[in-house]
């Protein structure tokens, strides 16, 4: 909860007699919030009390554009914020797979970066990312550029958000990136938006898909 900033004063228990059933947690800030995360004990389920607990954050969000995400295979929740007037903005994916050949060259360019606090999820915010670099690679003989947010590890390239430039082919900005940091490196994508033509890209060139999530949000008045 510190890491994200939900906010416990913000955030609710659901109690049945005395036992706790069900659980929201909720942050706020600015013209934004976000739910971390809403539960029902099972034998609890059916029961209203999802929709008790979502209440309480409607009402806290009241204001506020309110922005959450639900893994795209849970069609029970997805249809439970559908219900609540959530729309879907945009798809987020967890991938990883090889760079390949380092055919092409690339050049970084770090770069301070802005962002758009409702399109960006919200894990992802640079607040949450201050260990992250952003930059634009460009690649040679007029090829195109794409940009990054990444920090190395020990597992490869952990990527927060990767667009290509128009034009930009994927398979050489992954030949870039090979030439720029080690074809051998793996590049690790988490919680990425992708519209549906790149992520199909990635599949093609790959990579595996661990999850994907819908970005939804609902304007609270």
């Amino acid at each position: 909860m510190d890491e994200f900033l939900l906010d416990p004063n913000l955030s609710s228990l659901a109690f049945s007699d005395e036992v706790p059933i069900g659980f929201n947690l909720l942050a706020r800030e600015g013209d934004y919030s976000w739910c971390g995360g809403l539960g029902v004990a099972p034998p609890f389920r059916g029961k209203k009390v999802a929709d008790l607990l979502m209440e309480d954050m409607l009402q806290k969000a009241a204001g506020t554009q309110f922005k959450l995400e639900v893994i795209t295979d849970n069609e029970r929740a997805v249809r439970f914020y559908q219900k609540h007037h959530f729309e879907v903005m945009n798809e987020l994916y967890f991938l990883d797979g090889p760079l390949g050949e380092a055919s092409e060259i690339a050049t970084e360019h770090p770069e301070l970066e802005t962002e758009d606090s409702l399109l960006t999820p919200w894990q992802n915010l640079l607040r949450f990312k201050k260990e992250e670099t952003s930059s634009r690679f460009s690649l040679e003989e007029g090829k195109g550029s794409f940009h990054l947010r990444y920090t190395l590890s020990d597992r490869g390239i952990e990527v927060s958000k990767f667009e290509l430039e128009q034009g930009t082919s994927l398979q050489a900005a992954l030949s870039g990136l090979g030439f720029a940091m080690g074809a051998e490196k793996r590049l690790f994508l988490n919680n990425c938006v992708l519209d549906r033509e790149l992520a199909d890209s990635f599949f093609e060139a790959g990579f595996r898909k661990w999850i994907s999530q819908w970005q939804m949000v609902r304007e609270v008045k």
